[in-house]
């Protein structure tokens, strides 16, 4: 038997105690000094009264005992879920009794949620459960996709995502007529990524196709790309460097060619440089193994910048010295006897592969590999890239060299970065790179995002984005995030909204004593005396009292 706990911290407390006391103390001093009543009286009005003083009192503790109930479990399906799937995990999990999502009326120890169409009333019912969930998505519908919400002009949008297939199919990226990207996938549950580089400025949306169905549209924001001061150092200039030079300037950015004609006699034109003033300082170097050793590649390593190295002839030999000039670690490995090896559509590389290394990033579906020293250096290990821009073939080519450029363009300031899709009501992280100054805030909409430091990296800082509105929302100015609206008609938001309700459930543990069981927060149940009973009891104690005087 229990009773709830007295606050002796609270006056109060000790006021009823001291009143009660005093009730105990003046009815055994009334009782007692009464010389009409017998002793035998007096014994039987003391016990009547002393029982309904004992039974005020323990109205006042809250009387209660522990009892032991077996745990309830039950199965809750959701709209969209078959009746033979769920009939195969209520099997499979040993749950007697399968609710419709709408069924739920009473509480359970332990909630199996199976599918995702839940409504939010039903969702917070579970607050008192221990809560397991079993996704269910129909194939040939996404279960996941993720993307970044804000990028780089240029920069590689990376999209992936997870779907169920009953048969071989084709998902793509497609904007209006064009495919950006696609890949076969296999029957079965299958992880996917795209990627293209983000081709255009402004608030931008694909679409993800499977076969000739849209399946979800993935929008973003396209930033603009701080143009890129670019220098070749090339002594005999060929086709692959000015058609990239060509290609650059197109861009936007600024391309100085410098050719050695004689000793110490070099020759430079520019394209889009500024006729007076300006750095003179390249942000990216493009170069040949023979001036690895240069002074003019030294020192923008020395200072940070990006050298990249094209027109290898013998890799092993061209890759020693620019191990010995700039003290790189770069290791390749032989992958085919033959003199060249297919790198995609009509593009040819050396048969070479880099060996992984801790400091070493690789371009994406390309043989190039950037290694982060003082600067960063870059070495391509494709042959010709110019016969895809003469064939016409632009979008590929432009897909190459974007890549190449994403991996050695310097850290943008006050970078955004924000993963997509942020649906309304739910909390999406908010990361800030390489700020000019600290900004506390980050006004996203008519909603204010607040700013930490990141403990991990004092160039980050962090915040979480939660906001009821939907649609493009402005971003200081100059940016913007679409944000979903997390309605039920939506399948991936109502998987996110799930994945919310499990976190919150996350301290209860999964722990169990046989497979497919939940654990049940306790068998043991507190169980008070019932309000009738307490007034019943009161009744008696005072009728007894009254009966007691007239029956002598």
């Amino acid at each position: 038997m229990t009773y709830t706990s007295p606050n002796w911290t609270d006056p109060i407390t000790w006021g009823i105690a001291l009143g009660f006391l005093v009730l105990l103390t003046v009815q055994v001093w009334f009782i007692t000094r009464n010389q009409t009543l017998s002793t035998g009286r007096k014994l039987v009005r003391t016990a009547l009264n002393g029982l309904l003083w004992l039974v005020l009192v323990a109205y006042l503790l809250q009387v209660s005992w522990t009892t032991d109930r077996p745990p309830t479990h039950a199965l809750l399906v959701g709209e969209e879920v078959p009746v033979a799937y769920a009939r195969r995990v209520q099997d499979s999990l040993h749950i007697q009794e399968r609710l419709p999502a709408r069924s739920l009326k009473t509480a359970f120890d332990s909630i199996t949620l199976v599918g995702q169409d839940f409504s939010t009333e039903t969702l917070a019912r579970l607050s008192r459960s221990v809560v397991r969930w079993v996704p269910y998505t129909p194939p040939g519908q996404l279960q996941e996709l993720r993307w970044k919400g804000i990028v780089q002009q240029g920069e590689m949008q990376r999209v992936t995502g997870r779907i169920a297939l009953t048969e071989r199919q084709l998902i793509r990226l497609q904007y209006g007529s064009r495919t950006l990207d696609s890949v076969m996938l296999t029957p079965g549950v299958k992880d996917f990524t795209l990627q293209f580089p983000a081709f255009g400025q402004g608030r931008t949306q694909v679409e993800v196709m499977l076969g000739k169905e849209a399946l979800d549209t993935v929008r973003f924001f396209g930033r603009p790309a701080t143009p890129l001061r670019v220098q070749f150092l090339l002594d005999n200039p060929d086709f692959e460097s000015k058609t990239l030079a060509d290609w650059l300037g197109r861009q936007g950015h600024s391309v100085q060619l410098s050719t050695t004609l004689a000793k110490n006699v070099r020759s430079s034109t520019g394209i889009n440089t500024p006729s007076k003033g300006g750095s003179k300082k390249p942000d990216l170097i493009i170069t040949d193994p023979a001036n690895a050793g240069s002074s003019t590649v030294r020192t923008a390593i020395a200072d940070g910048k990006a050298v990249l190295f094209i027109n290898l002839g013998t890799p092993t030999t061209d890759v020693a010295v620019i191990n010995r000039a700039l003290k790189t670690r770069w290791q390749i490995k032989r992958s085919s006897t033959q003199e060249s090896v297919p790198a995609g559509s009509n593009l040819t590389a050396h048969p070479f592969l880099f060996s992984p290394a801790p400091n070493q990033f690789s371009v994406a579906g390309y043989p190039i590999g950037v290694q982060q020293t003082a600067g960063r250096v870059g070495v391509s290990l494709l042959n010709e890239t110019f016969p895809l821009a003469l064939s016409g073939d632009s979008v590929t080519y432009s897909r190459i060299w974007q890549a190449v450029l994403a991996k050695l363009r310097p850290a943008a300031r006050n970078n955004v970065l924000i993963e997509a899709p942020a649906y309304s009501g739910l909390q999406t992280t908010v990361r800030v790179n390489n700020p000019t100054a600290s900004a506390p805030r980050l006004r996203i909409g008519t909603d204010t995002v607040r700013l930490a430091p990141s403990p991990l990296n004092r160039q980050s800082s962090v915040g979480t984005m939660v906001t009821q509105n939907t649609g493009w929302q402005i971003l200081q100015d100059s940016l913007a995030v679409y944000v979903e609206p997390a309605s039920p008609q939506h399948p991936l938001a109502n998987r996110q909204v799930i994945a919310q309700i499990m976190r919150a459930h996350s301290t209860y543990g999964m722990a169990t004593g046989r497979p497919g069981q939940l654990a049940s927060p306790g068998t043991a149940q507190r169980e008070p005396v019932p309000n009738w009973v307490w007034l019943t009891v009161l009744v008696v104690c005072l009728a007894a009292l009254w009966v007691e005087p007239k029956v002598g």
